[in-house]
């Protein structure tokens, strides 16, 4: 459920392997809080709409078996909002980062290998509500055989040295051999630096969020 305010996120399932989960978050829209939104073209034909969202703050509940966690107040939800149409077979880098250093509520939104060569790119950051596009292609430094090592995302711009400890990685693979999926979903901190629109460093650390790299054939 949307409006102008927040974005509710309802969900439930049963027989999970830890018991029955319920999901039930309202992921709050400030007013005057500023997202990443941007079209990329591959083609006359191929294109996506991408709209990013990050630093929303989040309420409400998580319930799985016996167990129950309360969300907020410095819980965040992250969104990813889109529409498209897609080539066959397409790889991607996706990372976002949700948290606070200093006061400052701090968001990043990193994307890489699908926008390439297309002279846009989905790379941003955001502070206190207000974003700062990054136009250069990222450069990341990961190894996808060894992906709970650190990644690292550097802007050859000068705006950005950001490195995620792993603390967990969601390796999800299916093979329909025409159709297929593989991705490395890696979950943990992020930590360094960036460089606002006006020209502000900040330093961060500890921020929640996660980086992925996903195979597609589609």
């Amino acid at each position: 459920e949307r409006s102008a305010t927040e974005t509710v996120l309802r969900a439930r399932t049963s027989n999970a392997k830890y018991g029955d989960v319920e999901v039930d978050v309202a992921v709050a829209r400030p007013a005057g809080h500023e997202s990443t939104n941007v079209v990329i073209p591959w083609s006359a034909k191929r294109f996506q709409f991408t709209s990013k969202h990050n630093t929303r703050p989040a309420t409400g509940t998580v319930r799985v078996g016996a167990h129950e966690w309360e969300l907020g107040p410095d819980a965040f939800g992250t969104l990813d909002l889109g529409r498209g149409v897609w080539p066959h077979r397409i790889n991607w880098n996706w990372a976002a980062a949700s948290g606070t250093t200093d006061g400052r509520v701090i968001g990043l939104q990193f994307g890489g290998k699908w926008t390439e060569g297309t002279g846009h790119t989905e790379n941003a950051v955001c502070v206190d509500g207000r974003l700062s596009k990054l136009h250069h292609e990222l450069e990341w430094t990961y190894d996808w055989n060894r992906p709970t090592e650190p990644w690292r995302v550097v802007d050859p711009g000068g705006r950005l040295d950001a490195t995620l400890t792993v603390g967990h990685d969601k390796h999800s693979r299916t093979d329909l051999k025409l159709l297929s999926m593989e991705v490395h979903q890696c979950f943990g901190t992020w930590s360094g630096w960036l460089v606002t629109d006006a020209g502000e460093r900040v330093e961060f650390d500890g921020l929640l969020g996660f980086a992925e790299e996903a195979r597609n054939r589609w």
